[in-house]
């Protein structure tokens, strides 16, 4: 069972996975000096006019993220995405835990995007065309057919050859003799998990009774409209992950995919696999756009303000196929399986470069095409066998309040004292949010070395840190926790933009330095009124246990204002007083000399490029010695009573506090701002 010069392909499913089947073999082919007759086949195909392939009507059950490994496969296979088809390209990746967000930056030299597979929602403008339409059209570039219709049923005919009855638009059927077929239909064919209900496929499995289709599982996806300008503001050129829900809603994976102007949030779990009804997928949504930790990234966006303009329940697969192939006919795609949760794209393209090599060069019988494939088939065997572990064991820490703070502690660590390209964890954390290395390969760097020394570090500091907290009296309550780390290599460069404003030189390498950057949703006004609250009663950040930190002079964020630092046990007290400020940018703290000497506290607020603003905080100083050996001794006993890290507690909780102030106060004025348009808008 060879394919000859001038021999007959039918591939049934015009998604990804027939599309890279049908380049893939037509250009094998054209190596081996042959020449085939391939036709794709798809019940959704329509004919714009003007255009040189046909688009996908209707919905393409996809998240739409084209990961890195996919991204390097295709530019490497001359099949680059054009601009028009890429929604999104991403900086970053947000895995978000119950203690802290971890942001994962896309390292240089990779490429992540998003797309829209189809031509849903409806209304996206002049360019409704996406992925499958440009694959479709790269098909066809190569030399495949297409043919609008729904393929009914696959049986042999006496000479051994595979036969597709088809239906098409009109009710008509026509019968289509094959050298070779291949399903790539998905398995969303059937009803529910059962995808031998689709007449096609319970032809084949007539025709191949040890098939089974491949397990599969629910996902929600539906899509929100909030407008380019929001998504800019909220999720710049980010792509978040959610593991958890709550107690009422239980998730085990969700995905925020911004797509220009609309918002692709894609759910699986075991509040996804009950559903059953378009309403009970309504309830989940409103769970879900209600959950804190999902309103602390999408700040006032509900269904009932952004309707929900596209929603589906599609199956995906989460295994392998059993017996997958037959003489002269082969599953490919999500029916013939996939990566677990992640990138069933790549798999596609993955399979299709194997399925073709194997029918083009070595033959197209049951025996040949199981042998062939049989390398393909056990890595995805295997890395599915591995992801549910590994996913296993980081969705038990991320959704834990304590371990998650303990991964993150760990993860932090690296960002403060490790250059990127050397994070042992997160290089790991990287490779599961973008699904870029093999699972098996993860398991094993999980029980590293230095991911083991990193992931103790992460335990020791975070017990460190709990016990500083209950010390100053610091608690949480519902402020969010957000990373507050200055990336290592970036000290350099923003120490030099705070100073720059303010026309001063920080020390270049004083005894104790720390740094302090977040981003806020906030105008700078906003921030600033907000750090003018410093030492007032009002005030909610740096309330410690065992100091008053009071104004006892001067107006807020005025030059000469004078802040004091007094224990309470003790009589004992410093004053910082603020020697330059300039107006919704710098504020520079000098201290007294009393236990230091040569010290700042820098407040320093600059744009961002989506629209927001940085705060970043800086403070630095050298220790006192003492001219005496008892003055040495106190100073340095009084040294060890404050060491670096109690600092960055203090000011960790502090920071997030003045975001979480600024981003309500700016969330209450554009609220009011609004009521007023409104009442304008209605006379």
């Amino acid at each position: 069972m060879i394919l000859h010069n001038g021999s007959r392909v039918h591939i049934v499913g015009g998604g990804p996975g027939g599309s890279f089947l049908a380049i893939h073999l037509i250009r094998q082919a054209r190596q081996a000096g042959k020449r085939l007759s391939v036709v794709i086949i798809d019940k959704k195909m329509v004919d714009p006019p003007g255009r040189a392939a046909c688009g996908l009507k209707a919905c393409n059950f996809c998240a739409g993220v084209i990961s890195p490994a996919l991204y390097n496969q295709m530019a490497a296979a001359h099949l680059r995405l054009p601009e028009d088809v890429v929604c999104q390209d991403f900086s970053h990746i947000w895995i978000h835990g119950l203690w802290k967000n971890f942001p994962l930056k896309v390292p240089s030299g990779q490429r992540l995007v998003s797309i829209f597979r189809g031509m849903l929602p409806q209304g996206r403008g002049t360019l409704p065309y996406g992925l499958d339409a440009f694959l479709l059209s790269c098909a066809v570039k190569e030399g495949a057919e297409q043919m609008a219709g729904m393929a009914r049923e696959v049986r042999y005919n006496p000479s051994g050859r595979p036969v597709l009855r088809i239906e098409q638009a009109g009710g008509e059927t026509s019968e289509l003799e094959s050298d070779f077929v291949c399903i790539a239909a998905g398995v969303n064919a059937g009803v529910g998990d059962n995808m031998t209900a689709d007449p096609l496929f319970a032809s084949y499995a007539r025709l191949n009774p040890s098939f089974r289709p491949p397990k599969t599982r629910p996902a929600l996806i539906f899509e929100l409209k909030p407008g380019r300008a929001y998504l800019k503001k909220y999720m710049n050129r980010e792509l978040y992950l959610i593991i958890a829900g709550n107690r009422h809603l239980h998730l085990e994976h969700g995905a925020l995919v911004p797509k220009g102007d609309y918002l692709t949030v894609s759910l699986v779990g075991k509040s996804i696999d009950t559903l059953s009804s378009s309403d009970e997928a309504g309830r989940v949504i409103r769970q879900f756009m209600s959950l804190p930790h999902v309103r602390s990234i999408l700040p006032g966006l509900t269904p009932e303000k952004w309707p929900v303009c596209c929603m589906c329940l599609p199956r995906m697969a989460t295994g392998l196929s059993q017996s997958p192939f037959a003489d002269r006919i082969a599953l490919a795609g999500d029916a013939f399986g996939a990566r677990l949760y992640r990138d069933g794209l790549y798999s596609a393209f993955t399979q299709s470069c194997a399925l073709a090599a194997a029918a083009v060069n070595q033959g197209v019988d049951k025996e040949t095409l199981t042998r062939s494939l049989a390398d393909m088939t056990r890595w995805l065997e295997t890395d599915n066998r591995y992801c549910r572990t590994v996913f296993m064991i980081v969705q038990k820490m991320l959704k834990s309040e304590i371990l998650s703070r303990m991964l993150y502690q760990s993860f932090a660590s690296e960002m403060k004292f490790r250059q990127q390209k050397v994070w042992p964890l997160g290089k790991i954390l990287w490779q599961i949010g973008s699904g870029l290395a093999d699972y098996q390969q993860v398991f094993k760097n999980l029980h590293s070395r230095p991911v083991l020394f990193s992931l103790f570090t992460g335990v020791y500091k975070t017990i460190r840190n709990m016990l500083t907290e209950w010390f100053f009296g610091l608690k949480w309550g519902d402020t969010g926790r957000y990373p507050t780390v200055v990336l290592r290599e970036k000290r350099d460069y923003i120490k030099q933009s705070i100073q720059a404003p303010l026309g001063i030189r920080l020390a270049a390498s004083p005894q104790m330095e720390r740094m302090y950057a977040i981003k806020i949703r906030a105008s700078a006004d906003a921030i600033f009124r907000e750090l003018g609250k410093f030492g007032e009663a009002s005030s909610r950040f740096l309330r410690l246990r065992f100091v008053d930190v009071k104004r006892t002079k001067g107006q807020p964020n005025r030059k000469g204002s004078v802040v004091r630092y007094a224990l309470r046990l003790f009589p004992i007290s410093m004053d910082i007083c603020l020697i330059r400020a300039i107006e919704n940018r710098s504020l520079l703290y000098e201290p007294q000399e009393l236990f230091t000497k040569n010290g700042v506290l820098l407040f320093d607020i600059a744009p961002t490029k989506d629209g927001n603003n940085r705060l970043v905080i800086y403070t630095a100083f050298d220790f006192k010695t003492g001219r005496t050996i008892h003055g040495r001794l106190f100073f340095k006993a009084l040294r060890r009573l404050f060491p670096d890290y109690a600092h960055d507690v203090v000011w960790n909780h502090a920071v997030c506090t003045i975001k979480a102030l600024s981003e309500s106060a700016a969330a209450s004025v554009d609220q009011k701002q609004g009521l007023v348009r409104q009442a304008v808008h209605h006379g």
